[in-house]
């Protein structure tokens, strides 16, 4: 079963918690932490992976009862191509065949989509 998640974000708003470690360690895992950085770009790096957690979440929060912001993360590949990642944890409680996402950004907003390809069965666990 393809699913898709969609979300857009106000880097401001973003920009606003990131000097907070509280705020990071809450929604993002520490190797997005190490990638996005303190850079002239952070704030951005920072808002398109959280549209891409809330992305997820709408995806997965109607076949899981919980899900941990840090469930799912962004990591990079050698090209600098984003894919998904997600926990042990939360890998035990669905199975998801294929996962794939699209970043996008300007200065002033962050989007992103995911398809998110599950198996069956499609109630809570």
């Amino acid at each position: 079963m393809l699913e898709t998640g969609i979300d857009i974000i106000d880097v401001s708003r973003v920009a606003r918690s990131i000097g907070n470690p509280a705020f990071l360690e809450k929604y993002f895992h520490p190797v997005e932490i190490a990638y996005c950085g303190e850079g002239a770009h952070s704030a951005q790096h920072f808002a398109v992976r959280f549209a891409a957690k809330e992305a997820v979440r709408k995806v997965l929060l109607s076949h899981v009862d919980t899900l941990s912001w840090r469930d799912s993360w962004i990591e990079n590949d050698e090209s600098g191509k984003p894919h998904l990642v997600f926990s042990e944890k939360l890998l035990s409680r669905i199975r998801i065949r294929a996962a794939s996402v699209s970043l996008s950004h300007t200065k002033d907003t962050a989007a992103a989509i995911v398809l998110i390809d599950l198996e069956a069965p499609e109630s809570k666990s």
